[in-house]
């Protein structure tokens, strides 16, 4: 009978312990793309990664560190500012992540030589869930109306509720599939009815526009996410 109870014992003190070891990871995969464009004083940087909750529960961004290195490898701008699609991920989503930074008093592009990440992760909050929308999405080239480049999304909402406080992103990719760019729409008061559609036209700007295809790269493809985060509270 002692060995039954030291044995049960041993098995809910084994849970414990894995369920305690439950946790996100945040990490940014190699899927990056950046352009370090003229602006103002000094030059801009536009980064965009994929990441990744490689963890075993949902998590989103604790702290976020972005540093901007010399060819010494020496950081002299940082920033910990960013946007990230959507805000909480589930064990094995992937994300898209936006960083813009302006460096100022740089005499030459040159001197911004590298780019350095750090992630901190943390256990989403219990009270919030990320309710996904069908989305899909096409690239434009030249846009009818503004003559720009445009990243348009289709969002449909199939669920039977009204849906508001949607936030929309796209991302663009070359004939490699690899990164190219990542932009992203909120609507606060705008609401799609259930069962209905909704277009989201978002430009790409046109120094980046030429940045990729200084870079000999084409948008070949596109991608969408569309969702909303809903407190469960209410």
């Amino acid at each position: 009978m002692k060995r039954i109870v030291a044995l049960i014992i041993t098995l809910i003190l084994s849970c414990t312990a894995v369920s305690a070891l439950a946790a996100g990871n945040i990490q940014a995969t190699d899927d990056t793309a950046s352009y370090v464009l003229s602006h103002s004083d000094g030059y801009r940087v536009y980064y965009y990664a994929v990441v990744t909750n490689t963890g075993d529960a949902r998590a989103s961004i604790n702290d976020l560190l972005f540093e901007i290195r010399d060819r010494g490898d020496v950081t002299f701008e940082s920033t910990s500012k960013y946007t990230l699609y959507p805000e909480i991920l589930e064990p094995g989503q992937t994300g898209w992540l936006v960083i813009t930074k302006d460096v100022k008093d740089v005499d030459e592009k040159g001197y911004i030589d590298h780019f350095n990440l750090t992630i901190t992760t943390k256990d989403a909050d219990d009270d919030k869930e990320v309710r996904p929308l069908a989305a899909a999405a096409e690239y434009v080239a030249k846009d009818e109306d503004d003559n720009e480049d445009v990243l348009r999304a289709t969002v449909t909402n199939d669920g039977s509720e009204n849906a508001f406080k949607i936030t929309v992103a796209v991302a663009a990719r070359d004939e490699a599939g690899k990164l190219l760019y990542v932009t992203g729409e909120g609507t606060k008061d705008i609401g799609l009815a259930a069962g209905n559609a909704l277009l989201v036209r978002s430009m790409i700007r046109s120094d980046i526009m030429d940045a990729i295809e200084d870079a000999g790269a084409t948008v070949a493809a596109t991608e969408a996410m569309a969702y909303r985060v809903v407190d469960t509270d209410d």
